[in-house]
């Protein structure tokens, strides 16, 4: 055997070990040779173990021989094969190492070896034949074998020169390059530097007009603005930040994303019998070489108009009872069966003439349009104010999902100002028709005032951010009307109207037959005020109404106050009459009476007169009185009425005619 330095080392195949190498070598062994566990028991391998050490049991080592001796037999032909191998390897080596020697030493047996010392040369030449090998000089002659040249050198000394001087003019023109290179690259900074500069004085505009610049958080080396507002729909809040991207130019490019649907606004219309009467202006369209500022704001607009879409239309879903629909394109009111008023969203990219020319403005959509974004704004302060000082949810977190009442507040101030109308009409026609009847006692005052809730009166309280909102709050839900209408010094009516949005929409009307309180004023003027209205009650001889026609504390709408007021009205001017009549004729048997027919002033002999407060075709208010009296054996009769722009009973006044009709005066 080799020994261990030696490079080819020819050892036998190691000899494995016949114990198992694993745990699962061991278990499939074992189930192999005893058939599992289960048949393995301590007693019988004891048993095996002592046989074994006795010599009675043999092992059957036949298969396990025959294999070995197969594994020694194929070991063996395989190293026979790798020696063989090997062996033929090394003689193929060394013969080609003979070729080589014999040429080398065939060539150099004819060629000259250019050495200087002669007798050197001759030993080399001698070398070389003594190198070659008996069988090359028998096959081949000594110098039978020769190199030489085949070409001259072309390297020449001109040519070297050339050599020097087009590498000279290579360097040389590198050299310009690099120039040229450094001289474009600093004109290329320099432009850049421009633009950029350019590009952030845009930026710094848009800083200090108060805009928050900052980095997007999927592009954190990307500078973009926040236009949106913070207590926005989480639809609309997370997509109210634009990139602004460089131009070619060095001008900032703002990508809108979300909002990149052009700028948008909404749009209030009003329509009588499918004519535009009213409509609220739109803005025009910011171009987009404008100032980086004026397009931000544009896109925070376009984002705020497109959440006021978005609210109202959530909203108008709510409102199928207040007779408010809504589809894809717009969202209508049908304040009446002739009077319509629209909500839409529209493109400023669009030609602003698709409308009908409008010849009569009233501006109240102007007002809507207004009130409709403050509205928005009011929730957007409100949504802060709940999420900086509420120490914890809820219960009912529905709550905070619920929409804004922006078109509530707008129907229910629609039609305060319209009920205000109705019943301020209605107050001076009737004052007007009383006078004309002669009844110079009839007055009415009316005052339309948001009225300040207490909170904000005194000075002793601080004002903080909640009293702000609750007095917003009070304003955009207590819109009052103070109306006080004087029939008689004793027969005073007083009414109250005040819009309601929560939980239905409209306004409600509380009438009293006192004065109501003041709510203009706070601490001790409040109490003193108090207690001279409470003084002045005292005094004052009490109203007939109280007993003849108490109001109800609260009526629904305008038509049901004027409904009051009017019956009201008739009965106090009957008991005036009746008690006018006694004074002047003297007799007791002339009473105040209520029937069927409505409330009048009895005589004796069947002598009557019923008074009487209509409304004829054209809608104006008409006093009229209707007398009964004994005629011979018949009853006559005949009726006096007065309006407010003519008079129908040839110049006398009501008070007369109840006092002929008593009399059973011949010219009735």
């Amino acid at each position: 055997m080799a020994s261990s330095n030696s490079p080819f080392s020819l050892r036998p195949w190691p000899t494995g070990d016949k114990k198992p190498k694993n745990l699962s070598e061991f278990i499939t062994r074992v189930n192999a040779e005893r058939g599992g566990f289960r048949n393995v028991t301590e007693a019988k391998l004891r048993e095996e173990i002592a046989a074994l050490e006795d010599g009675h049991i043999e092992v059957d080592r036949s298969s396990d021989g025959e294999e070995e001796e197969e594994a020694d037999v194929d070991k063996n032909n395989n190293v026979m094969v790798a020696r063989e191998e090997f062996l033929k390897n090394l003689e193929f080596a060394h013969q080609s190492a003979m070729l080589g020697l014999d040429f080398i030493s065939l060539l150099c047996s004819k060629n000259k070896l250019h050495d200087p010392d002669k007798q050197r040369e001759t030993e080399k030449r001698e070398e070389a034949m003594a190198s070659l090998s008996p069988a090359l000089r028998e096959l081949v002659p000594i110098g039978s074998l020769g190199a030489s040249k085949v070409n001259a050198s072309n390297i020449t000394e001109p040519r070297k020169q050339d050599d020097v001087a087009v590498a000279t003019g290579w360097r040389l023109m590198g050299i310009n390059n690099t120039v040229d290179s450094v001289v474009a690259a600093a004109e290329k900074l320099e432009k850049d530097m421009e633009l950029e500069a350019k590009y952030w004085a845009d930026i710094l505009a848009v800083s200090e007009n108060g805009w928050a610049v900052c980095a997007l958080p999927h592009e954190p080396h990307t500078l973009g603005v926040r236009f949106g507002f913070a207590e926005s729909a989480p639809e609309f809040r997370n997509s109210s930040i634009a990139p602004l991207r460089r131009n070619g130019d060095g001008t900032v490019r703002l990508d809108l994303g979300h909002v990149g649907g052009g700028s948008q606004r909404v749009r209030v219309t009003v329509k009588k019998n499918g004519k535009i009467v009213d409509q609220s202006p739109l803005p025009r369209r910011t171009p987009d070489d404008a100032p980086l500022q004026d397009r931000v704001l544009e896109a925070r607009n376009t984002a705020f108009h497109q959440e006021l879409w978005y609210e109202i239309n959530r909203e108008a879903r709510t409102l199928l009872s207040s007779d408010v629909y809504s589809d894809s394109s717009c969202i209508t009111w049908k304040q009446d069966s002739e009077t319509h008023m629209i909500f839409t969203l529209e493109d400023l990219a669009e030609p602003d003439n698709k409308y009908e020319n409008i010849s009569n403005i009233h501006c109240s959509c102007t007002a809507y349009y207004v009130y409709m974004q403050f509205l928005l704004f009011q929730g957007h302060r409100q949504n802060y104010h709940r999420r900086t000082t509420m120490t914890q949810l809820p219960p009912n977190r529905g709550v905070l999902n619920q929409p804004y009442t922006i078109i509530r507040a707008v129907v229910a101030n629609s039609e305060y100002f319209r009920d205000g109308q109705v019943v301020s009409s209605f107050l001076e026609d009737l004052v007007l028709t009383l006078k004309r009847a002669g009844i110079s006692t009839a007055a009415c005052k009316s005052a339309s005032q948001p009225l300040s809730p207490t909170l904000m009166q005194g000075n002793s309280t601080r004002r903080n951010a909640k009293m702000e909102l609750s007095f917003v709050n009070h304003l955009v839900g207590r819109l009052e009307s103070l109306f006080e209408l004087t029939i008689t010094p004793e027969a005073r009516i007083f009414a109250r109207g005040h819009i309601v949005i929560v939980p239905h929409n409209g306004m409600v009307f509380r009438i009293s037959l006192v004065p109501f309180p003041p709510q203009n004023s706070g601490g001790e003027n409040s109490n003193n005020n108090a207690s001279a209205s409470s003084g002045e009650k005292e005094k004052e001889p009490p109203n007939p109404l109280e007993h003849m026609y108490p109001p109800y504390d609260q009526y629904p709408n305008a038509k049901e106050a004027t409904y009051y007021i009017r019956q009201a009205a008739t009965r106090a001017l009957a008991l005036k009459l009746t008690e006018e009549a006694r004074e002047k004729l003297h007799g007791d048997d002339i009473d105040f009476t209520e029937t069927i027919r409505g409330p009048g002033v009895t005589g004796s002999d069947d002598k009557d007169a019923r008074v009487d407060i209509t409304e004829d075709a054209d809608g104006r208010l008409v006093l009229s009185l209707e007398t009964q009296w004994q005629a011979a054996r018949n009853i006559a009769s005949r009726r006096w009425t007065w309006r407010a722009d003519r008079d129908d009973a040839g110049g006398e006044t009501i008070t007369d005619v109840v006092i002929k009709a008593m009399q059973g005066h011949p010219a009735l």
